[in-house]
């Protein structure tokens, strides 16, 4: 799929509003500063004809970091380098709210499971807490990371049954450090060095009870709410991780680096890892040089960075999109998922 001139920084995909229905909702957003909604094509005849930009929503000043859509699919969160972030009414097509307060670059954001609140941080290093309609309610001014913060997650889902981990949020830094934060007193429930260097990536299991960090140093961490004293399990993906997606139905997480896709079951005690795939840079002859002049030394693959990733609504397909601007689409087999 192709429709970005930057790196896919970001997708969403829609929420299941029936019990184990797809939605036909895609969304990514870009280093071009644009987000594309997607329209897929029923019948396509060739492969590259599955899906097509549909609506590009455009405001944003700098690179788009993330995005997050609303429970309800009707409304998307972005974050941007332009220190910013806008709400989106999708069926207007339009940015109906604009919040200001970043003194830097906005890395992340995020809805809470009611719709009703937002986080964000990035560059700054604090975390915000918003109202829908761009009133910033609170600012972390203590605990802070000690470098940009990549990601903020609200934990869980509100339920009748109450989730204990709906009350929390989570962040990660660039300082290897994950905190879970409680989301109205904004008092750390736990702080610790997760990784060592960067931590790039964050996704959380449906119920928000399972947190899941990927870093530079090429590890991908399984947390549990409860007990964050050690990782649940540990997974090494040979490269950088630069993105994670949770499947919503198995125990399968897709891991994106610098060199490829990895599909890994954490529940899996043998054959953990299940399905990899890379995408190689197209190799160009240099210019000037006689094709008959002999290679003394075998060129090394080189392969586009995967810089976003996520599953759709009910776990059967994966969408990845990469640092020159394509999205690759994978149908996943999920019958052998130990749940």
């Amino acid at each position: 799929m192709e429709g970005h001139n930057g790196w896919v920084t970001c997708i969403a995909t829609g929420h299941s509003i029936k019990e184990n229905e797809d939605t036909q909702v895609l969304i990514s957003g870009s280093r071009d500063k644009t987000i594309l909604i997607w329209k897929f094509e029923n019948d396509p005849k060739e492969k590259t004809q599955f899906a097509k930009p549909w609506k590009c929503l455009t405001g944003h000043s700098h690179f788009v970091s993330d995005i997050c859509l609303s429970s309800d699919n009707n409304h998307l969160l972005s974050a941007s380098w332009d220190h910013s972030l806008r709400l989106w009414d999708l069926a207007q097509g339009k940015s109906v709210e604009r919040f200001i307060g970043h003194s830097k670059e906005v890395l992340c954001c995020s809805f809470s499971s009611d719709n009703r609140q937002i986080l964000s941080s990035g560059a700054d290093k604090v975390i915000k807490l918003w109202n829908v309609k761009g009133a910033c309610r609170f600012t972390s001014n203590q605990n802070n990371h000690n470098d940009w913060v990549s990601n903020v997650r609200f934990l869980g889902k509100s339920t009748s049954k109450g989730n204990v981990a709906a009350s929390f949020f989570a962040s990660t830094g660039w300082d290897g450090k994950l905190k879970i934060w409680n989301n109205q007193s904004f008092e750390i429930k736990d702080s610790f060095k997760a990784h060592d260097g960067n931590i790039n990536a964050i996704t959380t299991s449906p119920k928000g009870t399972l947190i899941v960090t990927g870093g530079k140093d090429k590890k991908v961490k399984i947390w549990d709410f409860s007990d964050c004293s050690k990782p649940v399990a540990e997974f090494d993906a040979g490269a950088s991780v630069t993105c994670l997606a949770f499947n919503p139905k198995t125990s399968f997480i897709a891991v994106g680096t610098e060199n490829g896709i990895k599909v890994w079951n954490f529940e899996a005690k043998e054959n953990s890892l299940m399905a990899e795939t890379n995408y190689e840079i197209e190799y160009q002859a240099p210019k000037n040089v006689n094709s008959e002049e002999k290679v003394e030394k075998p060129r090394e693959k080189t392969f586009h960075q995967v810089t976003s990733i996520q599953w759709n609504a009910i776990g059967t397909r994966l969408f990845a999109g990469f640092s020159n601007g394509v999205i690759k689409v994978y149908d996943a087999d999920v019958e052998t998922s130990t749940k």
